[in-house]
């Protein structure tokens, strides 16, 4: 099989050039689309070069969620090769997809596999993206770059859906507008409308005219006459659909009863769409008073229904973001992850174009916060004293960038905008700001700065909420230094005897008749290397025992285990418990030293008791801990760390309960049940995960980490 002309490989793949350019295509494809047909032609592309590029069969399909959480397929690609039907099997296979994050997972009897776009890109719609493949083998480059393509997918579909929803908008709005209009002329008296058959009917009598309502109501459009040709206002809006401040000219009885020296002029329009009104239109007097007379209460009429629309707009569209917001705020995810999807909630809210959330640590230093990746620009610590200077109060301050004082604190923070707007954050005596910058020339507007202000709270909330698991868990690192005091005793005594010998020695030597130089030099020798093995112990106890500021970095994994062994190292003697380590030196996690440090020696320490009975009685056999480290084989840029001991094992039921707050099968004297649950947050915060489980031997923890920044 070939594509475009390019033949295979003698292994049946096609060369990454292809695949990469395969995926690069489609992505741009679905980035220029601005259409639902010019959506759906990149996705069938997409779908038949899937399928020839794998040698195999492929569906990509749009999926939404019926009113009962059903998964529906609202559009599949028609190329491809592979139709999937709404049954049971596929409504199997997308609950499992969804409770995976949306891994490739296998539809039940293996039919195909499917991949299914990250939840959260359908912002409260449900609306998804599933890729499905039934291929001979699975090719793990295809099948990881067809994730990355359900995402991008997903994100042009709902940005269509989105342009299309607010398009609909602004017509239904334009559409009352202009029939607001249509129904108050400026100068009208009266507003009517009238059926199918012509028979017109008041709806409004504006100005005091119910005199004219009189004559006007219950008369038949095709006996009223409009301009000098005498044709009847009916036929003129079937005819034409529309007839604007024209003469009109009353039947025989109704004009008799317009008062003397009064004109009535009439506009109308054929509407589409109302079956039961199909004609309205207005009438105005013209002569005893002036139209004039009349224009200042419909035109402030007309202005007040606008504004009254448009806040009406606004106080909803705040509405729905707060209570966005708030599912944020009690959801499961880490507290970064809560304040980068609450800062990009709120620069949506307000127009704003790029945003951050920077802080000033306990160290003093300045440090962005959101987005985690972002990196300081010069004079970022002069920058974060001038905003805390200009924003006394919790006040909102707005600075433009073709200023000075703009200008540098945009470099200082990476920022691109014509003005930024500087909310505060007050935490407990930390300073805090959210950053948020907007390309519109005319800036921010006052109301949006209102309502970013008001919203800041949620985001307050969580950033508080980032504090309280950061004390929690230095908290429970100083509870784990005391329980190791015995083995900081041990580490010191050991030193401390060794250098109270040596000395003993040299006063002997220098005593003696003779004196060895040379003997004397090997004591003192001795004595240095033990002073330095004391001070390298109080080092690494004062390092473990530090408040981390959060700050994430790539680290040599090896190195951290290796710190955290010579800290538990008389633990693991006292218990008799021999430590095997399995962790290549070349691989790397991105994350928070400090903190990585306790969640291991939490770990090593739980392995200690499972092994010693503490929580759990078993038949102890060798008393063997194991750490091993190694890429995810099935989560690309992941490592997993794995500790492994040869204690009783996880039970079903504590397996399923084990990262619960609180939840400890150990006594009061032993356990909080705190120590896993810390452990937990720490590593979401690192963006991963920790899973449980037994193997042939005992139970596993296993920390699945990042290797890069994400």
């Amino acid at each position: 099989m070939a594509i475009e002309g390019k033949p295979a490989n003698d292994d049946g793949e096609f060369p990454v050039a292809d695949l990469l350019s395969t995926f690069a295509d489609a992505a741009l494809s679905l980035s220029r689309a601005a259409t639902d047909d010019e959506l759906h032609a990149a996705l069938d592309g997409a779908a038949h070069r899937l399928a020839a590029l794998s040698s195999g069969l492929v569906s990509i399909c749009e999926l939404g969620l019926s009113p009962n959480g059903r998964a529906l397929v609202l559009w599949q690609s028609s190329r491809g090769g592979l139709s999937l039907d709404e049954d049971n099997i596929f409504s199997d296979w997308y609950s499992r997809a969804a409770r995976s994050g949306g891994e490739l997972t296998p539809a039940r009897g293996g039919l195909w596999h499917g991949l299914l776009s990250a939840d959260g890109l359908g912002d409260e719609t449900g609306i998804r993206v599933a890729i499905a493949l039934k291929l001979d083998r699975m090719n793990e480059a295809v099948a990881a770059h067809a994730y990355g393509l359900a995402d991008i997918a997903a994100t042009a579909v709902i940005r269509i859906r989105k342009q299309k929803a607010a398009a609909m908008e602004r017509r239904r709005f334009d559409t009352m507008y202009e029939a607001t209009r249509a129904w108050l002329e400026l100068g009208a008296d009266i507003v009517w409308e009238a059926s199918a058959e012509g028979i017109l009917r008041c709806r409004r009598i504006l100005n005091r005219r119910g005199d004219i309502g009189r004559i006007v109501d219950g008369m038949d459009l095709k006996s009223l006459r409009i301009g000098g040709g005498g044709q009847s206002l009916f036929d003129f809006l079937e005819q034409q659909g529309s007839v604007r401040h024209m003469r009109a000219h009353l039947p025989g009885d109704a004009l008799s009863r317009l008062p003397s020296g009064e004109t009535l002029y009439v506009s109308g329009m054929a509407r589409t769409g109302d079956d039961e009104a199909p004609y309205i239109g207005t009438f105005t007097v013209i002569g005893r008073d002036a139209p004039s007379h009349h224009t200042r209460e419909t035109a402030a009429m007309l202005v007040q229904m606008r504004g009254a629309r448009l806040r009406e707009e606004q106080h909803r569209r705040e509405a729905e973001a707060m209570l966005q917001g708030l599912r944020l705020l009690l959801g499961q995810d880490s507290s970064r992850e809560k304040m980068s999807r609450l800062v990009g909630l709120i620069g949506d809210c307000i127009g704003g174009s790029d945003a951050c959330v920077v802080e000033r640590g306990l160290d003093g230093k300045a440090r962005i916060l959101v987005p985690q990746q972002r990196t300081l620009g010069p004079g970022a610590g002069a920058a974060l004293d001038l905003i805390a200077g200009n924003a006394p109060g919790g006040t909102v301050s707005v600075y433009d960038t073709d200023a000075t004082e703009g200008r540098g604190i945009a470099n200082a923070f990476g920022l691109d905008g014509r003005q930024i707007a500087v909310l505060s954050l007050p935490l407990r005596g930390d300073a805090a700001f959210l950053l948020c910058t907007t390309r519109r020339i005319e800036g921010f507007a006052a109301a949006d700065l209102d309502f970013a202000d008001r919203f800041t709270l949620l985001l307050r909330q969580a950033l508080l909420l980032r504090e309280e698991q950061s004390q929690l868990a230095q908290t429970a690192k100083m509870a784990a230094l005391g329980q190791m005091s015995a083995s900081i005793a041990h580490e010191l005594r050991q030193p401390l005897n060794t250098i109270s010998l040596a000395v003993q020695n040299l006063e002997y030597l220098l005593e003696a008749p003779e004196f060895d130089g040379e003997a004397a030099a090997q004591k003192t020798k001795r004595v240095l290397a033990q002073v330095e093995r004391a001070s390298d112990v109080i080092d690494r106890m004062r390092r473990f025992g530090r408040k981390s500021v959060g700050e994430n970095a790539s680290l040599v994994l090896r190195n951290v285990v290796e710190n955290v062994e010579a800290i538990m190292h008389h633990v693991l003697l006292r218990a008799g418990t021999r430590l095997e380590l399995d962790v290549p030196p070349e691989i790397t996690v991105y994350a928070d030293q400090l903190q990585l440090e306790q969640v291991i020696g939490n770990l090593l320490q739980n392995a200690v008791d499972a092994i010693s009975g503490i929580g759990a009685k078993h038949e102890r056999a060798e008393g063997l801990i194991r750490i091993a480290a190694a890429p995810s084989p099935d989560e690309k840029g992941m490592v997993v760390l794995r500790v492994e001991d040869s204690g009783p094992g996880f039970r079903p039921e504590i397996a399923a309960r084990v990262l619960e707050p609180f939840f400890t099968t150990k006594s009061a004297e032993h356990g909080t049940g705190l120590g896993l649950a810390i452990c937990d947050a720490i590593v979401r915060e690192s963006g991963g995960r920790i899973e449980v489980g037994n193997h042939e031997r005992g139970g596993y923890v296993a920390v699945v980490l990042p290797r890069d920044a994400a």
